[in-house]
């Protein structure tokens, strides 16, 4: 593969670069929102001590406040581990796969249609999947406990705590309990594939029009604010219209507390939500998601970029 400059790289050094720069930009960006994240993953599961705070944009603040007065500042990172655990492999196997992936069906300017943004894209959010889901559901398992105990949870006790679920489930998953460990896995597949396909759709398609229409100096100048900005919009835009399956995926996940012999399917969980708050309830936390998905993708792929040009691939 060439660099930026025309020299030819290997297979395998190409790829290793490229996976360095995908595992920057994700952890970079879930570092920085990872207090948001807790508090859109305790709001979205409706837990009893956060309900509270839903539906006004001054409850996400007055959560992040809660939780520092009743778990400490370590609160607002519970479960982080587990995310960055998640999220660096995630990022480095998505965006090396969108790099490879675009090449393949997008070789030449004329072949880059919103049809093959978008397909490219939904193949970069399912190709990690299978691989770091578990980390993301022990992620969530962590983010939902509140319980003050002298005990802080770690991702062992909710490893244990999963498993068992398994075991005491009947069928299939109390022979490999598992599979417990994906939990909204299905959910989480469709989501992703308009989640990120949308993303790419709407990141490639507006840095095209950015380089038809802002003169050369300009974009040479601004590249880093203007990746921020295309890349708040993109994350935005994918947002606003997934957001109901993300509801109902972490629903999914966070499930086993309540429901620890069985995993609850699509039908369930939907008149779930919609019972405990109406068609309200599958937008429960939105504010803050889209407060924290500005800066995550705004963060992801400017860094992205930066990696790799710091990288030369």
């Amino acid at each position: 593969m060439p660099d930026r400059e025309g020299h030819q790289y290997s297979q395998t050094e190409f790829i290793a670069r490229s996976a360095l720069a995908g595992g920057f930009a994700g952890g970079l960006a879930k570092t920085a929102v990872a207090p948001l994240e807790r508090v859109k993953i305790l709001l979205q599961t409706h837990n009893a001590e956060f309900i509270r705070f839903s539906g006004s944009w001054r409850g996400a603040a007055q959560a992040l406040q809660y939780i520092v007065q009743t778990q400490g500042f370590r609160g607002l990172y519970q479960g982080h581990t587990l995310t960055l655990a998640r999220a660096i492999p995630h990022a480095a196997v998505g965006y090396t796969v969108y790099e490879k992936v675009s090449k393949w069906i997008m070789p030449t300017p004329e072949y880059q249609t919103s049809t093959r943004r978008l397909t490219a894209g939904a193949i970069t959010g399912i190709s990690a999947m299978p691989l770091t889901y578990p980390f993301e559901l022990i992620r969530v398992r962590l983010a939902v406990e509140t319980s003050r105990s002298a005990t802080r949870p770690t991702p062992w006790s909710a490893v244990r705590g999963i498993m068992a679920e398994g075991r005491s489930s009947g069928g299939i998953t109390g022979r490999v309990p598992f599979l417990h460990f994906y939990r909204g896995f299905t959910v989480s597949l469709l989501g992703t594939v308009p989640y990120r396909g949308g993303i790419f759709l709407v990141w490639e398609t507006l840095n095209a029009k950015a380089r038809a229409v802002l003169p050369p100096a300009t974009l040479q100048a601004n590249q880093t604010r203007i990746h921020l900005v295309i890349g708040g919009i993109a994350g935005t835009v994918s947002q606003i219209f997934t957001y109901p399956l993300e509801v109902i995926r972490r629903t999914q996940q966070a499930s086993g507390k309540g429901t620890p012999n069985r995993m609850i399917g699509f039908r369930e969980t939907v008149h779930s939500v919609w019972m405990a708050a109406g068609w309200r309830g599958f937008f429960t936390g939105l504010g803050i998601g889209l407060v924290k998905q500005v800066p995550t993708h705004a963060l992801s792929l400017a860094s992205w970029q930066l990696a790799k040009k710091a990288l030369n691939i």
